[in-house]
């Protein structure tokens, strides 16, 4: 008996022991599970986290090339009389024309996470119904940070408000054409518009405001208004420009900013009077406001040219518009001071004193469609003219 009763108390003491021991290992297992189960549930975490970022380009991605474009066609009447020496109208015409405003291919691609080229080519139709390839920007530009970005090729000058805001794809403004004062080289402009060089832009948020800059160094202008020296430069002075501008954080939607250039125009040995390199200064100042509804936009540009002479000419605008819905009226008003005598601006087409008012409507047809009604009465020296453009402009 006490050999059984012995025999059964090893028995119960042994159960125990593996019951503890099963207990032991069963609450070893649960554990090891449970941190499985923690460390699958963080993993998946991190993968949503992932998958709600926005995914970024990295230097081994292959490249991101976007395609765009803008174009615009319309119908303009112009009733124009031209003056004689006493400012009386000597002769007057009417002219109407059907115009294909041609197409502007805006190409961006990013390259890798901080480098990035940008591509603008108009494809213009001339008088003779050919087409005309007209490539108006490339840069690639390196983004260090917010506030310095690196660019090289052929851009928009450091000049003013409009020259950097609205570019060749005329739906981007509200009006039908641009500012007399930013017309571009090959339209009569007297503004170098366009630059072949290096430039450095950013911007700072400071206490008061977002503070943006831009800088060029480039070949500068040509021995004509209408060149832009892409390849070479005709002598070794370099066209340098500085703009900035401010928008403050207590007025939502204003703006103001100022520019100031610097170059050596060349010498023309094929123009009298062009013997000499003329030196060009251009400062500048602007001013907007811009909201859901209103539009306020003023700008003036001045020139000085010192050669044998020095001569000032200033332009510039001031321009309107309130949007009712998809109903947007404007007015602006320009005006060219242009001194005579100025050897380098001699002969160009439309460069002399003016003065224009333009009144026009813009309706919405539809998010990326518009339909534009436009009149404008302009008194120069040498012309009087009232006009009126119908146009419809696009992206797409």
């Amino acid at each position: 008996m006490k050999i059984a009763r012995g025999f059964g108390f090893g028995l119960l003491l042994l159960n125990l022991l593996l019951a503890g021991s099963v207990t032991a290992s069963a609450g070893e297992e649960s554990e090891r599970a449970l941190a499985a189960l923690e460390k699958e549930v963080k993993s998946l975490k991190g993968t949503v986290d992932r998958l709600s970022r926005p995914s970024e380009q990295t230097d081994f991605d292959p490249p991101k090339l976007q395609l765009r474009g803008f174009g615009h066609l319309q119908y303009d009447f112009d009733n124009r009389g031209t003056k004689d020496s006493s400012g009386n109208i000597a002769t007057d015409r009417n002219a109407n024309n059907f115009t294909n405003g041609g197409i502007d291919l805006f190409v961006t691609s990013q390259i890798a996470r901080k480098l990035n080229f940008l591509s603008e080519i108009v494809f213009d139709f001339n008088d003779a119904g050919g087409t005309v390839p007209d490539v108006e920007r490339v840069l690639v530009k390196y983004e260090y940070t917010d506030w310095l970005n690196v660019s090289m090729g052929r851009g928009h000058t450091a000049l003013g408000f409009w020259n950097q805001r609205y570019h060749h794809g005329i739906w981007l403004a509200t009006t039908a054409l641009r500012p007399i004062i930013y017309r571009f080289e090959d339209e009569g402009g007297i503004l170098p518009v366009h630059f072949e060089g290096i430039e450095f832009s950013g911007n700072l948020n400071t206490g008061i405001g977002n503070l943006t800059y831009m800088s060029n160094v480039a070949n500068g202008r040509g021995r004509i208004t209408d060149e832009v020296q892409m390849i070479k430069d005709d002598n070794t002075s370099k066209q340098v420009s500085f703009m900035f501008a401010l928008e403050p954080n207590a007025v939502k939607g204003l703006g103001f900013g100022a520019n100031i250039l610097h170059d050596v125009i060349p010498n023309n040995a094929n123009v009298a009077g062009r013997d000499r390199e003329i030196e060009e200064v251009i400062g500048g100042v602007h001013a907007y406001y811009l909201d859901d509804h209103f539009e306020l936009i003023g700008e003036l540009q001045t020139i000085q040219h010192d050669s044998d002479v020095r001569k000032f000419h200033s332009g510039g605008y001031a321009q309107l518009a309130y949007a009712f819905d998809k109903i947007k009226p404007y007015y602006r008003f320009d005006f060219l001071d242009i001194k005579t005598g100025d050897v380098f601006f001699a002969g160009i087409a439309g460069v002399e004193d003016t003065k224009q008012h333009t009144f026009g409507v813009r309706y919405e047809l539809f998010p990326y469609a518009a339909l534009k009604v436009e009149f404008r009465r302009a008194d120069a020296t040498t012309f009087r003219s009232n006009a009126a453009t119908a146009q419809i402009s696009f992206a797409f």
